[in-house]
């Protein structure tokens, strides 16, 4: 219960209400180029706190290539599940089926966010290498949604050439591409701690997480009709494939001999969706697919179950567990 309680009153979490109850009964509009602004600092900080701490002895462990393959491959295979389970118990055509296997897929840096603050709140230990882990982590399932959206027949040169365009986009997408700067920027500076620099950037990161939030939650009670439409098909499938994804990522976790922080980060990214880089990417290549199912199942379902129950379920049984 305790643990709840402090999820809820994290200033991410009720940043968030706040923008939901806002967004029922105001027209309010974050500019656009603001939040966009904002949503780049947010990755670049966290890909620059990653970045500063590998290497650093006491601080960071050795499990990040071994994470990052399973993260990798977990990501890579989750979209061909979930696309066989949408198909078996939805009415969704193949494009819509294929960009929300493909979000679930992915990870919801927003949840990341959120659970490191958390983390941080209760001075739990985890490797902060994680940072650079997310990053990674968005990119394996967008190719599956590619494979997806592919017929049997097309030749494999042409879908070879495709998955070449595709990671093109990727790599030049910003959201995606500044993690890595960050990273790469905090990997320079690691031998640096006191330096003024990385101090002043990372100074303003919980304000600008709070603006991120508040806005999300305006654009959950924006969309809030389009889930009266769902099927309860749909909204079983929003609500068990989080919590069973990031229970069995705490169990490879087990195996792994992981610690406790960075067990509840893995799970929380094995089993969260995106809503931001894997729909941006996936439009130009499934103009089709309906993005008044797509975005709201993770934005307004998927976001808010992890945040408030996903989170204390994924800890509690990490202390059992790890």
């Amino acid at each position: 219960m305790n643990t709840v309680i402090q999820i809820i009153t994290n200033p991410a979490v009720i940043s968030l209400g706040i923008g939901f109850f806002w967004g029922l009964y105001r027209t309010l509009q974050i500019p656009a180029a603001l939040i966009d602004l904002v949503s780049l600092y947010l990755i670049f900080s966290i890909g620059l706190k990653g970045g500063m701490c590998l290497g650093v002895t006491n601080v960071c462990t050795p499990p990040l290539i071994t994470l990052a393959l399973c993260g990798a491959v977990i990501g890579f295979i989750q979209p061909f599940i979930y696309f066989f389970i949408l198909k078996k118990s939805t009415t969704l055509d193949r494009q819509t089926a294929a960009v929300i296997a493909s979000q679930y897929g992915s990870i919801s840096i927003v949840t990341f966010l959120t659970v490191i603050t958390f983390l941080n709140q209760q001075e739990i230990v985890y490797d902060t290498f994680m940072s650079a882990l997310a990053g990674i982590m968005e990119i394996p399932a967008i190719f599956s949604g590619l494979l997806l959206l592919k017929s049997a027949h097309v030749k494999r040169k042409t879908l070879l050439q495709s998955c070449l365009k595709t990671l093109y986009e990727i790599m030049s997408s910003k959201k995606i591409s500044f993690i890595f700067i960050g990273f790469f920027v905090g990997f320079l500076l690691r031998d640096h701690q006191g330096f003024i620099i990385p101090t002043i950037i990372l100074w303003p990161f919980t304000l600008m997480l709070i603006l991120f939030m508040i806005n999300t939650g305006i654009k959950i009670a924006q969309q809030r009709a389009h889930i009266y439409q769902f099927t309860w098909q749909l909204i079983a499938f929003a609500l068990y494939t989080p919590i069973i994804s990031g229970c069995g990522a705490l169990l490879l976790c087990y195996f792994l001999h992981i610690q406790l922080g960075t067990g509840v980060l893995f799970a929380i990214l094995v089993g969260s969706a995106s809503y931001i880089a894997v729909p941006a990417i996936m439009s130009t290549h499934a103009p089709h697919a309906k993005e008044a199912i797509y975005l709201p199942l993770a934005l307004g379902i998927t976001l808010p179950l992890n945040l408030i129950f996903g989170i204390p379920l994924f800890y509690w049984i990490a202390r059992m567990l790890l």
